[in-house]
């Protein structure tokens, strides 16, 4: 696959996640059915550490881990040792965002 190739099948990804948005937010809700576990999500973004999410949002490391269990079980994320978890979906709700945003303000997330 060339270069070319890979860029339009990016662009037809980002169309159908956008076409697809409220069902996608609806089956991963599912499993995030907390402001923290949604807050996670946001962070399972290929860069943060299990202990990074722990220390932004404040949580148990227990509620982290058994969360990324729970997740990687369901194929929604990759979740490799000594590795940061990714999403396999590439989707996140633009008010989960918002959750997270208002936690780092110092707000607590109802």
């Amino acid at each position: 696959m060339n270069d070319e190739e890979l860029e339009e099948l990016k662009k037809i990804t980002r169309i159908l996640t956008l076409a697809h948005s409220q069902i996608l937010e609806r089956e991963i809700s599912k499993y995030a059915s907390t402001d923290k576990r949604k807050m996670i999500w946001v962070l399972i973004d290929g860069t943060n550490m299990p202990q990074d999410m722990i220390d932004k949002i404040q949580i148990k490391r227990r509620t982290v881990y058994d969360f990324l269990e729970v997740l990687d079980q369901a194929d929604l994320i990759e979740n490799p040792k000594r590795k940061p978890p990714r999403r396999l979906v590439d989707f996140v709700p633009s008010s989960w965002i918002e959750l997270l945003e208002r936690e780092a303000e110092g707000e607590t997330a109802i």
